[in-house]
C-alpha cells in the first residue's frame, strides 16, 4: 500500500508519499506558492497566489496518480484557517482535482506535528519542546516521554513577520529590532515560562532549509538533515551573514531554497529567540512534519 499526504502552508505546499509496512519514504518534495501573499493585509487569498497553489497541486496530482497512490490524505494550516475565502479555494480544488482538503485546527497541527517527531525513539525518552515554524504561524510544542503536554500557536511565521516588519532590502536594524521586540512579547507567556527541556526539536521549511545551509549542502538532502544537530551559534552566525546581503545576493548561498531568500532571516531570528528562550544551545532537527503524523496517525503508528 501507498499513501500519500498534501500539507497547504501558508509559504509552501509539501507532498509526501511513503509505501509498505515500514512507510518507507518514496517521495518528499516542496513547492513554494506563497498562498499567503497579502492575506494579512486584504484578510483574503488572492486570484494569482491561488492560481500558483493550484497548478502545484495539479502536479502533485499527476505525481500521486503515476506513483499508484492507494490513499490520500490533504490538510491546510494557518493560512487557510485564516482566509476569509479559504472556502472558494478549497471548493475549487475538491470540484477540478478531488482532492478534500481538510483546515486543521491549532492543536491538531500541533498535534500531528509532535507525533511525527515522536516516531524519532530519542525524542521520546525525556522533556522535549518542539518549535514548527511556517509561513503563517509557529506551534510550540511541549512533551514529555513520549507525551503530548500542550501546544501554544504563534500567529506569525516566516512570511507573516516578513510583511509585517520588513520593507527595505536588506532590512534595517530598526526593522529588526522591532520583530525581535515583537517577537519578545509573544514568547512572554505562562507556558514557555521555566522550562529547560531535555531536548529541544526544531521543524517546519525555515529549520530545515538553515540546517541545510549550516551543514553545506546544496541541495536541500532530507536523509543528511532530518536526526542532525545544530548549534544555535552557528545559527547566530548565519543570521549575521543574511543581514548583510540583499534577497538577490541571499540566492546565491549554498543551499538557499529559491523563493525563500527574502524571508528566511526572519525565520531564522524567530527560532533563534524561541531557542534561547528555552535556554538550549542545540536544536535536533525533524523534517518530517504535519504531513507525516497525518500519514502515522490514519494508520495507527502514533496516537
Amino acid at each position: 500500500m501507498k499513501y500519500a499526504c498534501i500539507d497547504i502552508g501558508t509559504n509552501a505546499v509539501l507532498l509526501a508519499i511513503v509505501g509498505g509496512t515500514d512507510l518507507v519514504d518514496i517521495l518528499d518534495i516542496s513547492t513554494i506558492t506563497r498562498l499567503g501573499e497579502g492575506l494579512r493585509g486584504t484578510g483574503e487569498l488572492s486570484a494569482s497566489a491561488m492560481e500558483r497553489t493550484f497548478k502545484t497541486l495539479q502536479r502533485y496530482e499527476n505525481i500521486i496518480r503515476e506513483n499508484k497512490v492507494d490513499k490520500i490524505f490533504c490538510v491546510g494550516t494557518a493560512v487557510l484557517r485564516d482566509a476569509s475565502n479559504s472556502k472558494t479555494f478549497v471548493d475549487m480544488v475538491e470540484k477540478r482535482l478531488g482532492f478534500r482538503i481538510n483546515i486543521i485546527t491549532e492543536k491538531e497541527e500541533a498535534l500531528y506535528t509532535f507525533g511525527s517527531a515522536c516516531v524519532d525513539s530519542s525524542i521520546g525518552e525525556g522533556s522535549v519542546i518542539i518549535s514548527d515554524i511556517g509561513g503563517g504561524s509557529t506551534e510550540i510544542i511541549k512533551g514529555d516521554k513520549g507525551c503530548f503536554l500542550g501546544a501554544v500557536s504563534l500567529p506569525v511565521g516566516s512570511v507573516k513577520l516578513t510583511e509585517m516588519f520588513v520593507k527595505n532590502d536588506p532590512p534595517t536594524i530598526n526593522e529588526l529590532e522591532a520583530l525581535r521586540d515583537y517577537v519578545l512579547g509573544l514568547l512572554d507567556t505562562p507556558f514557555c515560562a521555566g522550562i529547560i527541556p531535555d531536548i529541544f526539536v526544531g521543524t517546519g521549511g525555515t529549520v530545515t532549509i538553515v540546517a541545510g545551509i549550516i551543514k553545506g549542502l546544496q541541495t536541500f538532502e532530507k536523509e543528511k538533515v532530518h536526526g542532525c544537530k545544530i548549534k544555535l551559534n552557528d545559527i547566530k552566525a548565519l543570521i549575521a551573514e543574511l543581514k548583510r546581503l540583499t534577497s538577490h545576493e541571499r540566492v546565491m548561498i549554498k543551499g538557499m531554497e529559491i523563493g525563500r531568500e527574502d524571508i528566511l532571516l526572519q525565520g531564522t531570528i524567530l527560532l533563534e529567540e524561541i531557542m534561547k528562550r528555552f535556554e538550549k544551545d542545540e536544536m535536533l532537527v525533524s523534517a518530517n512534519g504535519v504531513r507525516y503524523g497525518v500519514i502515522f496517525e490514519a494508520l495507527g503508528k502514533i496516537s
